[in-house]
């Protein structure tokens, strides 16, 4: 193994417990649960189909394409879990705090990550007045995947640039799925 990936894979370890280990307290032990579900599929996909459903003009535009950003950011997602096959923290490294949330396929990249940034990037172009909140609870769900024994950085930061770039590239070119 080069020094530089040992370099990287003991700072990803470094920044992991710091996160997960000693920021660690009762207050977040209650609240990051919580956060981490706003990246997960019921709340992404549903938020996007009930604002097709409902929504009106731009609302339904962007969710129409918000749910072609996390269908297609998704396809990569599961493409690189089976390539790199990388092990959740907590089944590597015995000392990670967990919670009863715990997962069995494979941590890089993150799809909690990727799904939080597709949806929050993907609003931020049609609503720029949300993009400080909506880009903030996308990192603060990334975090939560690091807290909650989960996720290395890496994988957060892999996964949120897998939406990010999938967003822009959605927005840009106008891509949506045959929903209308």
């Amino acid at each position: 193994m080069s020094g530089v990936k040992r370099l990287i894979i003991a700072e990803d370890r470094n920044v992991f417990f710091l996160l997960n280990e000693r920021i660690k307290c009762k207050t977040l032990d209650k609240i990051m649960p919580k956060i981490t579900h706003i990246g997960g599929p019921y709340f992404t996909v549903l938020s996007c189909l009930l604002l097709i459903l409902f929504g009106k003009n731009s609302v339904k535009i962007s969710a129409i394409q918000a749910l072609t950003t996390l269908t297609s950011s998704h396809l990569v997602v599961q493409v690189l879990k089976r390539i790199c096959t990388r092990p959740r923290p907590y089944m590597v490294l015995p000392e990670a705090n967990t919670f009863k949330y715990l997962l069995r396929d494979y941590s890089f990249p993150s799809g909690h990550a990727t799904a939080i940034f597709s949806l929050a990037v993907s609003f931020s172009f049609f609503f720029p007045d949300l993009t400080i909140v909506l880009v903030s609870l996308a990192i603060l769900v990334s975090l939560s995947r690091i807290y909650m024994g989960l996720h290395y950085p890496s994988d957060v930061i892999i996964g949120s640039t897998v939406g990010i770039l999938f967003s822009y590239i959605t927005h840009m070119y106008g891509l949506m799925l045959p929903i209308l």
